[in-house]
């Protein structure tokens, strides 16, 4: 197998795995049916370490994609993957827009941490190519961005909070929790917490204006051209 991972920092959310390692994931996920030949991590992202999968018995590639290790993530982003998982049957009207799920594990037990294989979309990120483009086009472009982020705003949940969960009951909650949230991680990395503990103190002196929205709602988040 050609294995090709780019060289992380020690404690950043992206590690990389070893060719025994993509092997075991690939025999988890597709039995004896393929043979992996290539791995190769594109880079870009700064959470979900990333292989481009091409193997004998695929037609096309494949994404691999591997969180982090549980003990790297933050409360604030805990089990992300399994997040964006429990999301797709919500993404029904941009389905043809987004990468098909082929196999998810979060067993956890064959290389201790959880991953997805996704099929492959074809084009190019838009930080690579938008700017070979003439910025009288670019206003296309985001309209077009911004009616896929309307689309996914119609869409109405069972509760505030993670798709997954856990979920609340009010959107004031669901703020709040992850405020505290943000505040422990922020402590964790051995930075001053105070900015985020007094947005959650006027958050919840102030709950009764955040419980004027009533009805959940999926939302997207970082709209830039990266994601």
């Amino acid at each position: 197998m050609d294995l090709r991972s780019i060289a992380h920092k020690k404690h950043a959310f992206q590690q990389p795995v070893t060719a025994d390692d993509i092997e075991a994931i690939g025999l988890r996920a597709f039995a004896n049916a393929v043979r992996i030949t290539s791995a190769v991590e594109p880079g870009g992202g700064m959470y979900n370490t990333t292989y481009r999968i091409i193997a004998d018995g695929l037609d096309r590639p494949v994404v691999l994609r591997i969180a982090p290790s549980p003990e790297l993530q933050f409360a604030s982003e805990w089990q992300l993957m399994r997040n964006e998982y429990a999301t797709v049957p919500y993404l029904a009207s941009v389905a043809d827009l987004i990468p098909r799920v082929l196999f998810a594990d979060w067993s956890q037990e064959v290389i201790g941490r959880d991953w997805m294989v996704q099929s492959h979309l074809d084009g190019a990120p838009a930080p690579d190519r938008l700017g070979d483009y003439p910025r009288t086009l670019w206003p296309g472009f985001f309209a077009q961005l911004g009616t896929i982020a309307k689309d996914v705003h119609t869409v109405r949940g069972p509760h505030f909070g993670s798709v997954a969960g856990p979920g609340y009951p009010t959107w004031s909650e669901a703020v709040l929790a992850s405020l505290h949230a943000i505040a422990v991680d922020v402590s964790r990395v051995g930075l001053d917490a105070a900015d985020v503990r007094k947005a959650a103190d006027l958050a919840a002196a102030h709950r009764i204006l955040l419980d004027e929205i009533t009805e959940p709602r999926l939302l997207t988040g970082d709209l830039w051209t990266v994601h």
